[in-house]
């Protein structure tokens, strides 16, 4: 078959949720299959580019709305078996049989806490591009649940596909001289509970974890401190104003972006991963944290139980006192740690991005003819 990609999220240099789903998913189906062809597009110049025979890439000169003004001549003149779509972008016009990637629904559940330009993609995304799509890829049963309930799609033409992540890059590491440098970068100087929030924006529940954290901490009288990953979001006044009220800026370390280099490096470090969002697509940190042997706290709610198993602690993202009373019970037991560190590994490893691949091949395969 000959599958058209709209690839615009590999012109990003730095990629976010759905361009790290994007390459990694790509970059599998690079090694595994051989027989189709896949031809990249975007308005900009590919930044993350695989390296496969079969894999090319073709740069359409279009500013702006390219994907609904200028994509759809591209399937006039080529003949394509399949169009994927990572991001609900479709051409609204002459377009092949169409597989759209669906993340989460959070343009719906968090309407009031995004943009208008947020609002106006999501608008697209469920009101047109779920549904002329011919199938469906939901990274979660949670999503599936959520677009079969929330949009009125058929059920037949959603495929559940799990994340991976690098197995390369998320392992434990044994070198302490690495973890040291890391921590001193970002000026953690104590044991330290952490969160990999990729943006500090509502639905992270990053104020109540650090009120969680200041009652954890004024319970165990100990030196601990919280680390946060993640850019500046739409929460992050809310964020600082808090650490000033509670007197904890030298205890609450704010990082902003990490290199996913150094990422592995933070959660072997740390004591656990407190992760209290309230509603994740799947939550890929949980799975990385998982995968370098950390003990995980996360959420009892979307698809954050799915993803964990039994290997987390599970609590109630909107419970302040269940947070702290999670954080003390793992920072205060070491034994605790190691029996999760031994559950995290085993159920990390039921996930993977070659897995992911094949499922969406299988997708692909699904509407071939």
């Amino acid at each position: 078959m000959r599958i058209a990609v709209h690839a615009k999220v590999l012109s990003e240099e730095q990629l976010n949720g759905i361009g790290v789903y994007t390459y990694n998913v790509l970059k599998a189906l690079s090694r595994i299959d051989t027989k189709n062809d896949y031809t990249l597009y975007s308005n900009q110049p590919i930044v993350h580019r695989l390296q496969a025979e079969n894999f090319n890439e073709n740069i359409v000169s279009f500013p702006a709305l390219w994907s609904y003004l200028r994509f759809p001549f591209e399937f006039i003149s080529n003949k394509y078996d399949l169009l994927f779509v990572p991001k609900e972008m479709v051409p609204p016009i002459k377009r092949p049989k169409t597989i759209v990637v669906c993340f989460d629904l959070m343009g719906l559940l968090f309407a009031d806490r995004i943009s208008m330009k947020g609002k106006v993609h999501f608008w697209v995304a469920t009101h047109y591009a779920l549904h002329v799509a011919d199938k469906i890829i939901a990274i979660s049963e949670s999503t599936k649940t959520d677009i079969i309930e929330k949009c009125g799609v058929d059920p037949d033409k959603i495929m559940v596909t799990p994340l991976g992540y690098d197995e390369e890059l998320y392992q434990p590491r044994q070198d302490k001289n690495s973890i040291q440098k890391i921590k001193a970068k970002y000026g953690v100087t104590a044991n330290y509970i952490l969160n990999t929030s990729s943006l500090l924006w509502y639905r992270k529940n990053i104020p109540r974890l650090i009120k969680a954290f200041h009652a954890c901490k004024s319970r165990m009288h100990i030196d601990l401190q919280l680390v946060i990953t993640g850019k500046k979001g739409e929460a992050y006044g809310e964020v600082v104003n808090l650490l000033h009220a509670l007197g904890l800026e030298k205890d609450v370390i704010l990082t902003g972006y990490v290199p996913s280099q150094e990422m592995p490096f933070l959660l072997n470090g740390a004591e656990a991963l407190v992760f209290p969002s309230l509603h994740e697509g799947f939550g890929l940190p949980l799975v990385e944290a998982m995968a370098c042997g950390c003990p995980v706290i996360t959420s009892n709610c979307s698809a954050m139980p799915e993803v964990v198993g039994d290997a987390a602690i599970l609590i109630d993202p909107y419970n302040e006192e269940e947070i702290e009373a999670a954080m003390t019970k793992v920072v205060g037991d070491a034994e605790l740690r190691i029996r999760m560190k031994g559950k995290s590994l085993a159920r990390a490893r039921q996930f993977s991005w070659e897995r992911t691949a094949r499922k969406t091949l299988k997708v692909f395969e699904s509407l071939r003819g």
